[in-house]
């Protein structure tokens, strides 16, 4: 009987798919970077195209490195990027737009017109940028959605146009009240609601791939938003938190069956819907985190990432730095901001800036951690569960420790978002229960705070004054 579980985790930088057991060995990890092209300030787009060649070519890998075949799959699972959307023609699979990414601010002033209007928006969200987008797409049996709906779609040989909750909240079109699609925001922006992917469980049998794709028909048994995804990874019972360092720096806050809204730059969002019962959590993010970082080593030449760490490791002298560079996310919601680097003299070095790149996003992941934990109302977990690229980093987890003053927990597999995936597969071909992961819950070491928190106070403080230019509130 088929027994391993395939997560497939298409980021925003780069794609992944990881073979598992259910008793939480990673047997594989094949994995391809995505091109983002800027094709003017603020745009950032991807070929959709390319990312489903992509898909193929990863999970093709995956099983080839793990000396297995789709015979040995029980089920599938995908969670992708968010809010990104892409246009296609229903009759070849052709993308007739780019996939506009969630990070691009070309939605900036609809979002303004819609929230005039009285409608919920921001301006990453896909419901700032699909009017124009369908417009450029020309005539056709048209089709919208994330990039998840399009692999799907794909995968299932246009079988399959669907989404989940999880993603389509997202968006800006989820009705929260019937939890279906919002028709009366369709309509006031004139869309043809038949161009909408179909809402299903976050888990269940949702497709099932095409034998001409894979080889063999396997059941697409899970689809959830990233950040969800690795929330569940990190057990996603109320009370639980993560950060997810990658492209951004996020962090969810579980909060169960009860939604929180209470703040723009930091929403509800849904972590999974099944059967009619919802589950919600709270989000903040630190907008560019991995790709400020990523800015800074190319653009300053300080090497990849393990010299870049080597160079990190002493002090900042003065430097500081705000990653800001697609805006301001939690708790100031200021998509205008850019980032800075400053405090620079004649006697800065490379490692200087170095080091005040992650203090940057320590900080700031500071910022959101306490915003959304007061937001709540809840006191934080006895440790932040965290994941991601970044994460990798032995220097930043300790540096964002001392910074946090609060214990992380690094988790065990190094790929949780495609880790949560395959536990929502599990799930929805009936191998493990609801509230069950299997063994797929694991850490591998816990960084404790090394600084008193007077010094780790007195740093955050000193910080903000010169991020923001006053003292802090």
């Amino acid at each position: 009987m088929p027994e391993l579980l395939l997560g497939l985790d298409v980021g925003t930088t780069s794609i992944g798919a990881g073979l598992f057991t259910l008793d939480g060995r990673k047997l594989a990890w094949s994995s391809r970077r995505l091109k983002t092209n800027s094709p003017a300030p603020g745009r950032l787009e991807q070929d959709a195209s390319a990312i489903w060649r992509a898909a193929l070519a990863v999970m093709r890998g995956a099983l080839a490195d793990a000396w297995r075949d789709t015979d040995d799959l029980a089920a599938i699972g995908i969670t992708t990027q968010r809010t990104s959307l892409v246009v296609w023609d229903r009759r070849d699979g052709r993308p007739r737009t780019p996939l506009v990414l969630w990070s691009d601010l070309r939605g900036v002033e609809r979002a303004a017109a819609l929230r005039s209007d009285g409608y919920f928006v921001a301006p990453q969200q896909a419901v700032a940028k699909l009017e124009a987008a369908i417009s450029s797409a020309g005539d056709g049996d048209l089709a919208w959605g994330n990039i998840d709906s399009y692999l799907i779609w794909r995968l299932s040989g246009g079988a399959a146009h669907v989404t989940d909750r999880s993603q389509a909240w997202p968006t800006g079109y989820l009705d929260l009240s019937t939890m279906g699609w919002n028709q009366g925001l369709i309509g006031h922006q004139g869309l043809d609601a038949a161009m909408f992917p179909r809402l299903v469980d976050t888990w269940g049998v949702i497709a099932e791939t095409a034998p001409t794709v894979l080889g063999r028909a396997v059941p697409i048994t899970a689809d959830i938003a990233d950040q969800q995804a690795a929330l569940i990874a990190h057990g996603g019972q109320p009370g639980a938190a993560k950060v997810t360092y990658g492209t951004s720096a996020t962090l969810d806050l579980a909060t169960g069956a009860e939604l929180v809204l209470k703040d723009f730059s930091a929403p509800p969002f849904v972590v999974s819907a099944v059967a009619g019962e919802a589950r919600f959590c709270i989000e903040g993010m630190v907008y560019t985190a991995g790709a400020a970082l990523d800015w800074m080593r190319g653009t300053m030449r300080l090497g990849a990432p393990p010299a870049f760490d080597r160079l990190a490791a002493g002090d900042a002298g003065g430097v500081w730095f705000l990653p800001a560079l697609q805006g301001l996310g939690a708790p100031h919601g200021d998509a205008a901001r850019r980032g800075v680097l400053g405090g620079l003299s004649l006697g800065a070095t490379r490692a200087q800036i170095a080091r005040a790149g992650l203090e940057g996003v320590a900080f700031r992941t500071r910022e959101v951690f306490e915003h959304v934990h007061a937001l709540a109302g809840r006191a934080p977990p006895p440790a932040l569960g965290v994941d991601g690229g970044l994460a990798g980093s032995n220097i930043f987890l300790q540096l964002q420790a001392d910074l946090l003053g609060h214990p992380l927990r690094l988790h065990a597999l190094g790929e949780a978002t495609a880790c949560g995936a395959a536990i929502c597969a599990a799930r929805g071909a009936g191998l493990i229960g609801a509230d069950e992961t299997g063994g797929l819950v694991a850490y591998d070491r816990t960084f404790g705070p090394a600084v008193s928190r007077d010094e780790a106070d007195g740093r955050f403080d000193a910080w903000k004054t010169a991020a923001y230019g006053a003292p802090p509130g």
